[in-house]
């Protein structure tokens, strides 16, 4: 009866073999948390910025301010996010929709 006891195997191994056969590894399951911790980690650590302005875009794009006038923030799509507080104050952009927009203006509608 003792040997028996021994020849079967625990319940942790029976359970390791059926997960086994399904796909899931332990490597899988470690990388799939680190994974969910990395992204957790990035957005607490992401600094959130409301609005951006000329000089910001400039920094993040790499085009000069004449050609952003021209070819990126006289687009409707951008102007809508545009604020400024009277008429010579300086302009500035909520962030996240116009970098989306000037993604999809830049990736959807120029040339390869």
């Amino acid at each position: 009866m003792i040997q028996q006891i021994q020849q079967q195997p625990s319940e942790s191994v029976v359970i390791k073999a059926i997960l086994n056969a399904s796909g899931i590894t332990e490597e899988k399951i470690t990388q799939q948390i680190s994974e969910r911790i990395d992204e957790y980690i990035c957005e607490a650590l992401r600094l959130k910025v409301l609005f951006i302005d000329l000089d910001q875009l400039k920094e993040i794009l790499p085009f000069e301010r004449d050609f952003l006038e021209k070819h990126i923030l006289c687009d409707p799509r951008v102007r809508k996010y545009q604020r400024r507080r009277g008429p010579h104050s300086k302009r500035v952009w909520l962030c996240e929709p116009t970098l989306k927009v000037i993604e999809e203006i830049i990736m959807n509608e120029w040339e390869i």
